[in-house]
């Protein structure tokens, strides 16, 4: 009976392996792979969302959106992806929910669609696509896009659907259609992607003049104008309801003077050595397969003036920080692996050795394992040298794994402790959890600045409300403010969190007395 029973599961084994062999079962797998890995971190963080823009902004705007209705600055910011959040929500599922769910879906649509335009496009085997798949959603710096850059990820996923389309043959009528919606989803889903676009068409366009195929051309021409349209529409939404920079979309205002002080460069040499520094920290580990892949893949049109606007606009930025619009390089950077994917799965294929294969492929897969579920006390060491743009672990939000719990502690303190007429002094860092807790009302969100400044110009300015401050503990403080001044005075502690209360005589008291 025992052996019966092996030889069972012995043949189901065998016809399970064999179906997933089957080149029909592998664009199945681009997309359960990409989302299975990345639905890891989700279970590793429990009830906690993975992603600092996931909670910083996605959260806190959403329900605000939702509270108080929108305007231009709702439209500035390419809101595909806000659309689709406020709809599940105003429905009744809970937001973080909606995040923990969305968050691996579209990692797994990525790689559907990744898969499908190296498979259609490039005419690249079932088992190569596959192979693309897994550089372009499981490498480091994809899985970092994926913690929390979920509108690029959504304009990702249209920009491979316009590109599949873009080269597509067959009913003209339908799939001018097709790339068109496509097309508009990109810019309604985020703009840095829609520039990409853009200039990926720009140039199919000047082929195809150079060509002299004129119906191509008429027919690209026409289904690119209402993206055109939509893109220009935004650009003015944008600067109509604000000249000022947004972290939500990626663009500095003319008038942000903040450009170096923001990411504390102590001048333009810093942000030039940190630019091309972050760079190769990124693509060092690829670089062996890229030399490789540039051998045997020359790349199609498409993927070269990807990379050629990407390297062009590090380029601008590292000139000048105000060249044709300033956006911050490092996103750039990571936008660069998608189509270094294809080069690196070249390079791959090409190497002959197994067990070079083998050691190339182990190599990887520790940097994107130990990314995904070390924590960050124990994160690789590799992961710590450029945090301001890459977290050393993916079990983190705005605040570590291990914070998480203090910090929903601290707020049900205020919650149940703070005053109806008091209000909570909230960094970008604690905004989205205090959402989740407190009434909008209750809350002075100051960003990045000093919150003893926050408070101090609320007093002069007249306001008889009394002011809370959530914080680390002195001395365990994250971006850049490691304690919290003396005027301040902690009332509360759980683990690494704080509750602090202003005390505005102690401030005036330190002013007069320097005076």
């Amino acid at each position: 009976m025992a052996n019966w029973q092996s030889l069972m599961q012995l043949n189901l084994k065998k016809r399970f392996f064999e179906r997933i062999a089957k080149p029909e079962a592998l664009p199945l797998l681009a997309f359960l792979i990409p989302l299975a890995i990345r639905a890891i971190p989700e279970i590793l963080m429990g009830p906690y969302v993975v992603g600092f823009d996931t909670l910083a902004y996605y959260v806190p705007n959403t329900l605000t959106w939702l509270q108080n209705g929108v305007s231009w600055n709702f439209l500035a910011i390419a809101p595909f992806l806000y659309v689709l959040l406020m709809g599940v929500t105003s429905i009744g599922i809970p937001i973080v929910l909606s995040l923990k769910v969305m968050s691996p879906l579209l990692l797994g649509f990525l790689g559907l669609t990744v898969y499908f335009y190296a498979h259609k496009t490039l005419s690249w085997s079932s088992r190569k696509s596959l192979l693309v798949v897994l550089f372009a959603t499981l490498y480091f710096v994809a899985l970092r896009v994926s913690w929390d850059m979920l509108r690029s990820e959504l304009a990702l996923i249209f920009l491979f659907v316009s590109l599949i389309f873009l080269k597509k043959d067959g009913n003209l009528f339908r799939n001018g259609i097709l790339l068109s919606l496509a097309m508009l989803s990109v810019v309604f889903a985020h703009q840095l992607v829609a520039v990409i676009m853009f200039a990926i068409v720009l140039v199919t366009a000047i082929r195809l003049f150079l060509d002299k195929k004129t119906v191509e051309l008429s027919r690209l021409v026409a289904c690119s104008i209402p993206a055109v349209a939509l893109f220009l529409l935004i650009i003015y939404a944008n600067y109509a309801s604000s000249s000022e920079f947004s972290v939500m979309t990626g663009f500095l205002g003319q008038e942000s003077e903040g450009f170096l002080a923001l990411f504390g460069f102590a001048s333009y040499t810093d942000m030039v050595v940190d630019t091309l520094g972050f760079l190769v920290f990124c693509y060092l580990p690829l670089v062996p397969l890229l030399v490789w892949g540039a051998r045997r893949f020359k790349g199609n049109l498409q993927l070269k003036v990807w990379i050629s606007w990407i390297l062009l606009s590090l380029l601008l930025v590292i000139v000048s920080p105000s060249a044709f619009f300033s956006v911050f390089p490092y996103r750039w950077t990571l936008l660069l692996t998608y189509p270094l994917a294809f080069y690196a799965a070249e390079g791959f294929t090409s190497l002959k050795v197994t067990a070079r294969k083998a050691g190339v492929g182990l190599l990887l897969a520790i940097l994107s394992l130990s990314f995904i579920v070390l924590p960050n006390n124990l994160a690789f060491p590799y992961f710590g040298l450029y945090t301001l743009y890459m977290p050393s672990s993916m079990l983190q939000n705005t605040v570590s794994l291990s914070d998480s719990q203090d910090t929903v502690n601290a707020l049900n303190w205020v919650n149940e402790n703070m005053p109806s007429d008091a209000r909570l002094l909230v960094h970008d860092v604690f905004y989205g959890w205090a959402s989740l807790t407190l009434d909008g009302s209750q809350l002075i969100p100051y960003g990045y600045a000093n919150p003893e400044t926050t408070a101090q110009k609320l007093k002069e300015n007249g306001s008889e409300h009394q002011l809370y401050l959530i914080w680390w503990i002195n001395g365990s403080g994250w971006h850049g403010q490691p304690t919290v001044s003396s005027t301040f005075r902690q009332v509360y502690e759980s683990g690494q969190i704080a509750v602090f209360t202003y005390n505005a005589d102690a401030y005036f008291s330190a002013s007069d007395s320097e005076c």
